[in-house]
């Protein structure tokens, strides 16, 4: 029930349900989904930012209104070493180099948590996750 609550929670937050789909992917904020249903779809080769890790989900809600722009944002859970952690992953990036200028364009808040590049071949294989797409 307490997972239900926070997908709920984390949708309204963010706003997914009110806003509309961006163009260029066909499965957008349908909440809780398998690393494979949220990843599988996009290229291996692109790129995407980790923007934070948490073990707290309260926490995450101030963040995501932080992120600009009308990019993807997935939050993937998963529950390691007795806690849950949420990672919020941000983008779907053509070049490892248009990611990194995108960091650049996040606020001082959000880049102190220390976000990074990933390639989406990286994310696809985090089997272990539950994945929220919100939006």
């Amino acid at each position: 029930m307490r997972k239900i609550m926070m997908i709920l929670a984390l949708s309204v937050l963010s706003g997914c349900a009110l806003q509309p789909a961006p163009q260029y992917h066909t499965g957008q904020c349908v909440g809780k989904m398998t690393t494979e249903e949220a990843y599988g779809h996009l290229d291996p080769n692109r790129y995407t930012i980790q923007v934070l890790a948490l073990s707290e989900e309260r926490d995450i809600r101030g963040y995501l209104r932080e992120i600009p722009g009308q990019d993807p944002i997935w939050v993937n859970w998963k529950h390691s070493l007795g806690k849950s952690w949420y990672a919020v992953i941000y983008g779907d990036f053509a070049t490892k180099q248009e990611a990194k200028q995108r960091v650049q364009m996040l606020s001082p808040r959000i880049k102190a948590q220390g976000p990074f590049v990933r390639s989406f071949a990286e994310v696809q294989n985090d089997k272990q996750t539950e994945v929220f797409r919100m939006r």
